[in-house]
């Protein structure tokens, strides 16, 4: 029998997330896995910003020692992540989708608790596409955010000359001006490769940037880059057509993925009919030159998202689609494609913590908007 602490658990980790977790057997199953029975009951009872030990012990009623010995033990399990951009070292509990699920793959291990891992959350997955496709509200928990948690970064070097550039959308800002800069294993492919799907696009390409980086090497979940490094191994991204997918956030960003369809959650919200996107398009659009095409079909094969195709020999946009990444237009042997701003294109939160207040106040609406649960 389930201990009842897992559900309450459950409780607790969804409160942190616009994403929320659908509760099923499945789900606690994870849980147990990841936590223990003392850590789980530890967590329900965690202030939902960060603290520090002091606070922490403060508010759960723990003995400082007590609490300092769960915080880091947690944190080595990617459960509670850990901030010191203040001075002084602050705790949190990490959501479970995004954060302990795509932490605990980046690290690319093969052993046999990690594989164990991927089969729980191949399971809980399972579970949650057969939920979705009879009722997409009871699969996102009741209540879903319409704040995405990401966005895409277009190809720098596609964007016309004279064209108005935000600081944001340039990925160039974010390498230059992060102190601290790491790379794992891409999670999507390394988890699709740990349950029978593997990828044949490059996967050690999924950064993390200041203090998530921080806290990402030293937990060994990362290993360091250049700024230098960093630029060459995105490149590399571009060349395979990978999509730069980042934090939706303007002041700093914590991650940069580099996406494929094939595996990656976050384009395949765009490409399933029904999903809730869990990624904003970029500040441009794709633009064609029908008169300079020469339907040679590049740029189809190289977009992700299935906006493109070929008609009579000339190229063809469902520009609801297009996500603005570029790939396209690195592609086209012709100049027939073109990235322009979008109109209206969204300014993203400033930080995290806006970004998640955001996420979660969305969340809460809809939950309202749907009314009371009926069993």
């Amino acid at each position: 029998m389930m201990d009842p602490i897992y559900e309450k658990l459950a409780d607790a980790v969804n409160a942190r997330t616009g994403y929320p977790a659908l509760k099923c057997p499945e789900l606690y199953a994870i849980l147990e896995f990841l936590y223990t029975p003392e850590e789980a009951e530890f967590a329900t009872k965690l202030p939902m910003s960060l603290g520090t030990i002091e606070k922490i012990a403060s508010k759960t009623g723990y003995e400082p020692e007590t609490t300092k010995r769960l915080l880091e033990g947690m944190a080595n399990k990617a459960l509670i992540f850990t901030d010191d951009s203040r001075g002084v070292k602050a705790y949190v509990l990490v959501p479970l989708l995004p954060g302990t699920f795509e932490v605990h793959f980046m690290r690319g291990g093969t052993d046999d608790r990690t594989k164990e891992l991927a089969r729980l959350f191949q399971n809980y997955f399972d579970t949650v596409t057969k939920v979705r496709q009879k009722a997409p509200a009871a699969a996102l928990g009741r209540g879903y955010t319409a704040v995405p948690f990401s966005r895409v970064i277009s190809v720098e070097e596609e964007i016309p000359a004279g064209t108005k550039i935000h600081p944001y959308d340039q990925v160039s800002k974010y390498i230059d001006e992060s102190e601290f800069i790491s790379v794992g294993t891409c999670y999507c492919r390394h988890f699709g490769e740990l349950t029978g799907n593997p990828c044949t696009k490059p996967k050690d390409n999924c950064f993390s940037f200041g203090q998530q980086a921080k806290f990402m090497l030293e937990r060994g979940f990362n290993k360091p880059v250049t700024k230098e490094e960093a630029r060459r191994i995105l490149d590399e991204a571009e060349k395979a057509g990978l999509v730069h997918c980042s934090s939706n956030t303007t002041e700093s960003i914590n991650f940069i993925c580099n996406c494929c369809s094939c595996h990656c959650g976050i384009l395949e919200s765009i490409k399933t009919a029904g999903a809730i996107h869990a990624c904003a398009e970029s500040s441009f659009i794709m633009r064609i030159d029908e008169e300079a095409c020469i339907g040679c079909g590049d740029c189809v094969e190289r977009c992700q998202t299935e906006a493109l195709s070929l008609d009579d020999d000339k190229v063809t946009q469902i520009v609801e689609r297009c996500i603005g990444c570029g790939l396209c237009v690195s592609a086209c042997p012709s100049g027939a494609l073109t990235l322009e701003a979008r109109e209206n294109a969204p300014v993203p939160p400033a930080t995290l913590s806006e970004l998640t207040a955001a996420m979660i106040a969305s969340y809460q609406q809809q939950k309202t908007e749907q009314g009371p649960e009926t069993s």
